[in-house]
């Protein structure tokens, strides 16, 4: 299948160069998965759509930059939350890209296929629990937190680290909306 948005008919081919950048910078060197094809060209996953809208996603990996600092929300925490989501959306990408960054935040691959099927992983603190079921709560919530499930995240985690982690969980359903139209497919299974 011809890809859906390819690079040579972007409006802007240097945005390509923002994504570049911004990843290496966000995972402190070369990410631990292939963002592009074997030709070094063309994009995978979420990347090639944002190259259909430059002026966006030059403010959005300016969010993705700071969703990523580490004082925005603890790495271990927010792949937990990134794990939680998965686990309820089929977006195979953000699954194959983050299994490894997940092992890097001390996630084992037990603990990591142990949330993806939807049971929470093994091993965790009471916070990093939180993590993973705010993960999947927060993707498919329609309408307002209950308020037991307010208290137990504000009581183990704090308001910030809420927050923080909401942050990560829309950034990446925005991410996995990406992904899903540009046609992520099985291959990353």
């Amino acid at each position: 299948m011809a890809p859906r948005f390819p690079i040579d008919e972007s409006p802007d081919p240097e945005v390509k160069k923002v994504i570049e950048e911004s990843l290496l910078k966000m995972h402190r060197g070369a990410p631990q998965f292939n963002y592009t094809e074997n030709d070094g060209e063309s994009l995978l996953g979420c990347y090639p759509p944002l190259c259909y809208s430059p002026i966006i996603t030059r403010q959005f990996f300016a969010l993705a930059k700071a969703c990523y600092d580490p004082a925005a929300v603890n790495p271990r925490l927010r792949e937990l939350a990134i794990l939680g989501l998965a686990s309820v959306m089929n977006v195979p990408y953000i699954v194959y890209c983050h299994r490894g960054v997940a092992g890097q935040a001390g996630i084992s691959s037990q603990q990591y296929d142990e949330g993806l099927a939807g049971q929470v992983p093994k091993g965790l603190s009471k916070g990093e629990e939180m993590a993973y079921q705010l993960g999947r709560t927060l993707t498919t919530l329609t309408s307002r937190l209950d308020d037991d499930t307010w208290r137990e995240a504000t009581s183990t985690l704090g308001k910030a680290e809420v927050v923080g982690i909401t942050h990560i969980v829309a950034a990446y359903r925005w991410v996995a909306l990406l992904a899903q139209l540009n046609g992520d497919d099985e291959r990353w299974t």
